[in-house]
């Protein structure tokens, strides 16, 4: 008989109370599955179901048989493992939710699919050589002033540090803030006081600044003033040290300089000196000298004081004093810039002899008497009068005036003392007057050039606005004119002018005027 297969038409199941197992069509549905006796072969992947999980999700041990869902046999949030050389039977993934990370260049002979991200770790993404990486909105960036220094170990940073604490150096008088060449602009400090060394600035309550050196020694400055550090205020008064020669000068109430100081130790001062007492280990005169008091004068007696030397007080006989009469003589000369007598006379030399200058009320004569001297100067800018009234003013030599005016003249002979003009172009200007002065001039002129010489005599006049001229008289050596005349007016002043024929030309002329 044949073997036959052991067959349940219903299927199978067991317990008391049956659980089917197998059913009737050969489905197997056991509580448990226990194949470890030996390898059990499912077939094609197809023939097998496994619920739960999600899309592209693979089965993962724990490592102790159990199997669950999750993303390319990692756990969550694990970075894939990264090899940097894929030989060509080899193919690795980078699933949807994974990332890979590599730090070298990857040798791909093989075949690297990437569903996620890969990430090189050591090539920057959006940054430079030393800048330093930060979020930016979920990328890594860089910045162009942020960076370090992997040598000096120096932090940049391109703007504002804005701590929450303090800033503490890791030392203790070790680190300074800034540099000689690289220092801070601005220092903003809410506090009251800054320590430097033993020292302390600070604010006190009132406003005043305070400084304290490490002795206890203070400084304090306050109120509206400003300060001068060659000076000290109060409302009008003041103490000032110059900068030059480091002299002490004191204003008082408004007056300048009402005490003065020198850097050699000379004491000044416009005021009096009141003190209950002086005490001194000498007095000396100005020169250095010590005062000798109760010393005899020098001298004899009327003989005037003065210094001898520079080391001594002097006398001598032909310097002296009348106290009575008050007269002062002098036997040597006497040099001045104002010889000025109330009354009597000033006298130079004895008497009127002659040789000198004398005004003296006790002679009958006055005047200079010598013919030595080459000027007398009388007046200067003021007003000379001499002669009264009807008295006749003789002059021996010559008169040289810029202006004489006299009622009436009288003299032997005239002669022109102008400096002769050199005519070198056309409308030479040889002469001039102002018009509100004078109304008519005559002219006596002479004229010289490479060919000979003309004498002309011309009159002029004028209204105020034309000028208007006749020649009535000329002589030439050539029988031709050496010169053209013609007036003009320019501004308040009337004009002769002339105009060459030939070359080398001069004039010279005496004019007379006549107002109106």
């Amino acid at each position: 008989m044949a073997i036959r297969s052991f067959n349940s038409v219903g299927g199978f199941s067991v317990a008391e109370t049956p659980v089917e197992i197998v059913s009737n069509v050969g489905n197997v549905t056991p509580t448990n599955l226990d194949v470890s006796g030996g390898l059990s072969d499912l077939g094609a992947v197809g023939n097998v179901t496994i619920t739960g999980g999600s899309a592209n999700q693979a089965l993962i041990t724990d490592g102790f048989g159990g199997l669950s869902f999750g993303s390319a046999g990692l756990a969550a949030n694990t970075a894939a493992v990264m090899p940097y050389i894929i030989n060509s039977s080899e193919s690795y993934q980078i699933g949807a939710n994974l990332q890979g990370l590599f730090s070298q260049p990857i040798e791909i002979d093989g075949e690297l699919d990437v569903e996620g991200i890969l990430i090189e770790v050591g090539v920057s993404q959006n940054a430079e050589s030393s800048q330093i990486y930060f979020d930016n909105s979920g990328t890594f960036y860089g910045n162009t002033g942020f960076t370090f220094n992997i040598n000096s170990g120096n932090l940049d940073v391109p703007g504002n540090i804005n701590p929450t604490g303090s800033i503490i150096p890791s030392a203790n008088v070790t680190y300074d803030l800034g540099s000689s060449t690289s220092r801070w602009n601005d220092l903003y400090l809410a506090g009251s006081s800054i320590f430097i060394g033993d020292g302390l600035i600070q604010e006190a309550a009132n406003g005043a600044m305070v400084m304290t050196n490490g002795d206890g020694g203070q400084f304090i400055f306050e109120g509206s003033a400003d300060f001068d550090h060659t000076a000290i205020f109060n409302g009008t008064s003041n103490v000032s040290i110059n900068s030059a020669d480091a002299s002490v000068t004191m204003g008082v109430a408004g007056n300048a300089d009402v005490f003065s100081l020198t850097g050699g130790g000379v004491l000044t001062t416009t005021g009096n000196v009141e003190s209950l007492g002086i005490k001194t280990d000498g007095y000396f005169y100005a020169n250095g000298d010590a005062v000798t008091f109760g010393s005899t004068a020098a001298g004899s007696d009327t003989q005037i004081q003065f210094n001898d030397g520079g080391t001594a007080f002097g006398g001598s006989a032909t310097f002296t004093l009348n106290k009575t009469s008050g007269l002062v003589t002098a036997t040597g000369n006497v040099s001045g810039n104002n010889y000025i007598s109330t009354s009597g006379s000033v006298i130079f030399g004895s008497g009127g002899s002659a040789g000198t200058i004398s005004v003296d009320t006790g002679t009958t004569t006055a005047g200079v008497f010598t013919t030595t001297m080459t000027d007398v100067n009388i007046g200067l800018n003021a007003n000379v009068v001499i002669c009264g009234t009807g008295k006749t003013l003789t002059a021996r030599g010559n008169v040289s005036a810029d202006n004489l005016n006299s009622t009436t003249l009288s003299v032997d002979d005239l002669y022109s003392s102008r400096t002769a003009v050199s005519v070198g172009s056309a409308n030479t200007t040889i002469d001039t007057f102002a018009a509100s002065t004078y109304r008519s001039a005559k002219y006596t002129i002479k004229v010289s050039d490479n060919t000979g010489y003309q004498a002309i005599e011309v009159l002029l006049v004028h209204d105020g606005v034309t000028p208007i001229m006749t020649v009535y008289g000329s002589i030439s050596t050539t029988s031709a004119d050496l010169i053209t005349l013609s007036t003009v007016m320019s501004g308040s002043n009337v004009l002769l002018r002339a105009s060459p024929e030939n070359s080398s030309t001069s004039v010279n002329l005496m004019g007379t005027y006549v107002p109106d």
